[in-house]
């Protein structure tokens, strides 16, 4: 008997960026048919004010429109479409579910931490040949999670810490002050202290700033998912890296690195200074990049 191909959408409406997938799946593979992302900034201020504001709701529309008129051309058999942290923390989550609904008919899902974790960890394992002493790190704008393997079961550990809120905080200008990186790094050893020994593991990163580091690391002139895929980074490259942008504006860096979303590039430094203190803190000297996420692990469990 002929497997049955179904054609499945996932749209993953995250605290910095938002990301369709659409993709064949037949016997829990993928086939990727399309995938895109853009940065909307959906919890700008989100700290200061508890709400998402007018702006990220606009530029969160304005993508999910985008991504209506593709799936439209895929014929696509269902839509699949979570929230992460912004929609966690937000008073005002409800609201803007129910006008998703009503303008685009797509069910906006709100996820945990646990969960989030749990849906990444489906998709990056059904793309990598790892062991079972991985640690897999998820940066998002508002939340980051790490996900293990301890006693044959998949652990989660959700923290609320991500790149646009550690921005927000603490990186005001172009250039990092050495006072402001002192208060960034204490701020962020703080919010791992929680999380037992993990030295030893194999870190794989996914998620927005971990693949532009890659493609940066590779000089790619054009973001090119498949030939980042589980490239090895070592900690000395990434610190190396991090001591050339930080003194850059964001001018600077957009000029430099063709191949990283300009609208990253005010993301970026925070980003790769939390990645180096998760490695020092596990010690841990070299991490590998997995294109597969949340998307595919949200088609995954689907189907």
């Amino acid at each position: 008997m002929e497997e049955q191909v179904v054609v499945a959408a996932a749209i993953d409406c995250g605290s910095n960026s938002t990301r369709l997938l659409i993709s064949e799946v037949s016997d829990g593979k993928i086939k990727k048919l399309f995938k895109t992302h853009n940065v909307t900034k959906t919890s700008e201020g989100l700290d200061n004010t508890l709400i998402i504001s007018k702006e990220s709701k606009k530029r969160l529309f304005r993508t999910l429109k985008t991504y209506i008129n593709e799936i439209e051309k895929f014929k696509v058999d269902q839509v699949l479409c979570i929230g992460t942290a912004v929609f966690r923390d937000a008073k005002n989550s409800e609201e803007i579910i129910e006008e998703v609904r009503g303008k685009f008919d797509l069910e906006l899902k709100v996820i945990s931490g646990e969960e989030e974790g749990q849906i990444t960890s489906v998709g990056v394992l059904s793309d990598s040949n790892i062991n079972d002493d991985f640690l897999i790190v998820d940066i998002g704008g508002r939340s980051t999670e790490f996900i293990y393997e301890d006693n044959k079961k998949i652990n989660v550990n959700s923290i609320n810490l991500g790149v646009v809120s550690i921005s927000e905080r603490f990186i005001k200008e172009n250039s990092i002050e050495a006072n402001d990186e002192e208060s960034t790094i204490k701020f962020i050893n703080n919010n791992l202290d929680f999380l037992g020994d993990l030295s030893n593991k194999s870190i794989i990163g996914v998620a927005g700033t971990f693949t532009s580091l890659a493609s940066i690391f590779l000089g790619q002139d054009k973001y090119d998912e498949e030939a980042i895929h589980l490239k090895s980074i070592s900690l000395e490259w990434v610190e190396s890296f991090y001591n050339k942008i930080k003194s850059m504006t964001e001018s600077q860096i957009i000029g430099t690195f063709s191949s990283l979303d300009p609208k990253r590039a005010k993301t970026l430094k925070s980003g790769v200074l939390l990645i180096i203190c998760i490695m020092k803190k596990f010690k841990i000297n070299e991490l590998k990049v997995s294109k597969s996420d949340i998307l595919e692990g949200l088609i995954l469990k689907n189907y």
